[in-house]
Parts: structure tokens; sequence; C-alpha cells
């Protein structure tokens, strides 16, 4: 998994300094997992393994949440029927992401904090681990994604502190069950996004040198890149420059559709504005944008069986306190919205794995992440909306 997958000239696509065997490699171990992943998707249950004695472990078609009190986070597993909640562990860190791996057999966690470390908790035994990055020279993890139920894509950067344009973040394999970590090659990106056994998408941010004019402004080149399943290359499938310093970012967060067919990305300007957009994953070509006027917490979610996508807006002609849940069917093109929602901002979204239930965590405009409150929506109609009390993050767990 280390082979060096650097461009050379005359071969690749410039500046991603991906190897392909590496990348095909990590998609094998992907497609191994897709079969047992599309099972659990049709209903079968996950492979269970037995919990120590005195350990809650999650109900199967449960929501798993982070529930904030006294002082500090937990996990919690709530039943969306009967509204009963179990607390599951306590989390020696505030949690700021979820990702849920195939099957929601593992949840990976990053904390507020922003160190090098990625907390995975085991839904089968009830088992949080820390796994670090720091022996590879990792100080900050910005984000991960799951290529199969023991094996994370993490994006990392090796320098401390908030940096809005992560020119640094390098992408690495992590083991998790064993706590392995190698380099993707000397691939340089972030916000990576996997559809198993289909795709492979990430960013890559870099500096384009000074703005012409004297001023102190640079260019920052942004590039969206993707690679198939048994491709032969990486592709671009997007590309734009623009000066820094107004928190701008074109393809922000991409998130595959679960076929790869489809690609979510998320376009900032400043803290009013951003813009979602629906693409094809293979050529990037925009489908549909939808405007909302406050950035906020860009959250976005696709569904298991079909190709919809959930994300939240504050429509322009609402006010800026006003959230709404959107929902868009990539296949027929069409876009619907809820009435309006009782919070801000949306902190949390995931699909329940027949598509019956979507579930999202609201928090009010100056809270934390992890202090929301958990809703239920029929993903039909976008009503019938249940408060499921405190939590946030929410993973959907199939159900037995």
């Amino acid at each position: 998994m280390h082979a060096s997958l650097s461009r050379r000239r005359g071969g690749a696509v410039a500046g991603t300094g991906l190897g392909v065997a590496v990348v095909v490699a990590a998609l094998v171990v992907v497609a191994l997992a897709v079969g047992a992943t599309r099972a659990v998707a049709a209903g079968a249950p996950a492979a269970t393994a037995a919990a120590p004695h005195g350990v809650n472990v999650p109900a199967p078609g449960s929501v798993v949440v982070v529930r904030r009190a006294a002082g500090r986070d937990s996990l919690w597993s709530v039943d969306p029927v009967s509204k009963a909640a179990t607390e599951l562990v306590t989390l020696p860190f505030r949690a700021a992401r979820v990702a849920a791996s195939p099957g929601a057999v593992r949840l990976a966690y990053l904390s507020m904090a922003a160190g090098p470390r990625v907390y995975v908790y085991d839904t089968r035994t009830g088992v949080l681990q820390a796994r670090s990055l720091a022996a590879r020279g990792v100080k900050v993890v910005d984000s991960v994604a799951w290529v199969s139920s023991t094996r994370l894509v993490v994006a990392g950067k090796p320098t401390r502190g908030y940096a809005f344009y992560p020119f640094a973040d390098r992408l690495y394999s992590l083991d998790v069950a064993t706590g392995v970590v190698k380099r993707l090659g000397s691939l340089l990106g972030t916000e990576p996004t996997v559809a198993p056994g289909a795709a492979l998408a990430w960013v890559r941010l870099s500096d384009g040198g000074p703005v012409a004019g004297g001023t102190p402004l640079r260019w920052v080149v942004e590039r969206l890149y993707r690679l198939g399943h048994g491709a032969a290359k990486t592709k671009l499938i997007g590309s734009v420059k623009y000066p820094n310093g107004f928190d701008i970012r074109r393809f922000r967060d991409p998130r595959l559709s679960h076929d790869g067919k489809y690609l979510i990305t998320s376009t900032t300007g400043s803290d009013i504005s951003v813009r979602y957009t629906v693409r094809s994953a293979s050529t990037g070509k925009a489908l549909r944008t939808v405007l909302t006027t406050l950035a906020g917490r860009d959250a976005t979610a696709w569904s298991t069986l079909s190709e919809q996508v959930a994300f939240w807006q504050m429509p322009p002609a609402d006010s800026v306190t006003t959230t709404r849940l959107a929902i868009f069917n990539a296949t027929a093109r069409a876009l619907r919205s809820s009435a309006k929602l009782s919070q801000v901002a949306v902190t949390g979204l995931a699909w329940s794995y027949d598509d019956g239930l979507l579930a999202y965590s609201l928090r009010g405009p100056q809270a934390a992440d992890d202090v929301a409150e958990l809703w239920t929506a029929d993903p039909a109609t976008l009503a019938s909306q249940t408060d499921l009390g405190a939590g946030s993050l929410p993973a959907f767990l199939p159900g037995s």
C-alpha cells in the first residue's frame, strides 16, 4: 500500500501526487467489502461479536448519537420508535465529526481538540479505541472516510492550528483493527470520500502564487479528483482558482453516492452563503445547484438504497433564523424541502438502512455541535418529524 504513486512528467495528472497502484489496491479492499455492505443494506444483520459482560451495545435499527451532560460527552443508543435511550460509553473528548463504516460496524469520531487521533467505536462489542497517527508526523487529523469496516482513509497535516486552506494535508491508510498507518504514496489532499467498490474522490488545495497588483493576497488552487474502481488513472473533474482571505471553497466536503454515480459538494463564500451542487461523479458536471443564505455547518448524507441526498438550507426567501431540510433525487432531478425546522443549524444527517427514516440533529446559533436535539423525519414527505430528545452527530445502525 505504500508504493510510490507520484506522477511523472508525460504521464499523470499534474498536482495529484498520487500513483494509481495505491488507490486501485485500496479500492480492491473496498470491493471485497461491498458484498457484505449490500447484504446489510438489504436488511441482513451484520455479523456480531460478544460484548464484554456489563457493557451496553446499541440495538439493531437504533441511532447512535452524542449527548453532552455534566461537562462530558457520551455515546447513546436511541430507539427511533419507542424513544428509549441507553448510555453506551463515555467519550474522553468532545466530538466534532462522525463517520460510519459500511454496515455501521464501526463509527469513527474526530475531536474538537483537533489532534492526531481518530477514535473508533465498535458497535458490536462496545469497545472504544484511540488510533494515533502521531508516529507518521501527523499533528492534526482533518477528515476521514471508510474504505471497509476495518480501514480508513485519513487526511492529516504535520502542523498544528487552524488553517482554512489545508495545503499540507496528506492522505493515509489506517487499519483500525491493528493501528497500522501507511501513506497513500505521496498523495497530498483532504476530505476523501469513498463509494464502496465504485469510486474514491478527494480535494487538493495548493498555493497558486501572489495575486497581481501589489495586494497581500495569494491565489488558492482547488482541484477535485476522482478514481473509479478499476480505472487506469486518476481523473480531474473540477478545478478553480480564487484569492485567499475570503473563506472561499468550491468543492468543500465532497460526498459520493453509495453507487458512486453522483457527488455533492458545497461552495462557501465568507460566512453568509453556501451553494450545494450535485454533480456527475464521472465528469464533475453540475446537475443541480441549491443556494442558501448562511453557510454555517454544511451537512449532507446520501440515502442507502436510492440516489437521494439530504442537506440543510436557509432559502434566500426566508429569515436567516430559518432552517429547512432538503432532499434532491439525482435520478428524477427533483428537489423537495421541509417546513421550517425548530433550530438554526443541522449538525448531522443519517439515513436508515431501508431509507425509511432520516435522522438529523439541530442546534442553536451559539451552541457547539455536540449540544443538539435529535429528530427523525419521513424522507418520502419530509413530515412526521419526531423529537427524540438530546443527541447530535447521528449514525443509524442496520435493523435486525
